[in-house]
C-alpha cells in the first residue's frame, strides 16, 4: 500500500513540472516554424508599423510639429508675450527690422498688437491672400521652425 501511495505522489508531483516547459525556440529546441507562420508574423509587424506611421502623420497634421503654418493660421499660433521680428519696406534695400513683443491677439478680427523696442505699439491686421502687405512678422516656435505672416497696419 505504501508503494502505491509513493507512485501516486510521484505522478502528482511530476505533472506541474511537465506543464512548465520552456517556450520553443526556432532552431534551438528542435521546433521548426513554418513559412506560413513566419509570413503571418512579418505581415502583422508590417501592419503595426503602418498603423503607427499613420498615427504619427495624423498627429503632425493636427499639431503641425515643426511645420510652418500659412498666413491665415499665424494669429492662431501667436500668444501674448511672444517675441517677434517686424520687417517693413518695399524692397530689401530700404527694409527696416525691429523687434517687439506681442501684447494682444484678436483672433476674431485677425489682428495683433505689438509693443516695439522703442515702447510704441503697432496694431497689425493679417493680409488677405494676394493682398499687399506693409510688414512681415516672424518668430521661431519651440521646435525652431521660422513662422512668418504678412500684415497691414491698422490706422
Amino acid at each position: 500500500m505504501s508503494r502505491l501511495i509513493g507512485v501516486l505522489l510521484t505522478l502528482l508531483c511530476a505533472a506541474p513540472a511537465v506543464a512548465q516547459t520552456a517556450p520553443p525556440i526556432h532552431g534551438v529546441t528542435g521546433t521548426v516554424a513554418t513559412d506560413a507562420t513566419i509570413d503571418a508574423e512579418a505581415g502583422a509587424a508590417r501592419g503595426i508599423a503602418g498603423g503607427v506611421a499613420r498615427l504619427v502623420g495624423a498627429t503632425r497634421k493636427m499639431f503641425s510639429f515643426g511645420g510652418t503654418p500659412t498666413n491665415q493660421n499665424l494669429p492662431d499660433t501667436l500668444i501674448e508675450g511672444t517675441r517677434v521680428v517686424v520687417r517693413s519696406g518695399a524692397d530689401a534695400s530700404n527694409e527696416t527690422t525691429t523687434e517687439g513683443v506681442v501684447i494682444d491677439v484678436n483672433r476674431k478680427r485677425q489682428q495683433i498688437t505689438i509693443r516695439l523696442a522703442d515702447r510704441k505699439t503697432d496694431t497689425l491686421r493679417l493680409t488677405v491672400p494676394g493682398g499687399t502687405a506693409d510688414v512681415v512678422v516672424s518668430y521661431s516656435d519651440q521646435a525652431g521652425a521660422k513662422i512668418a505672416g504678412a500684415f497691414t497696419r491698422v490706422p
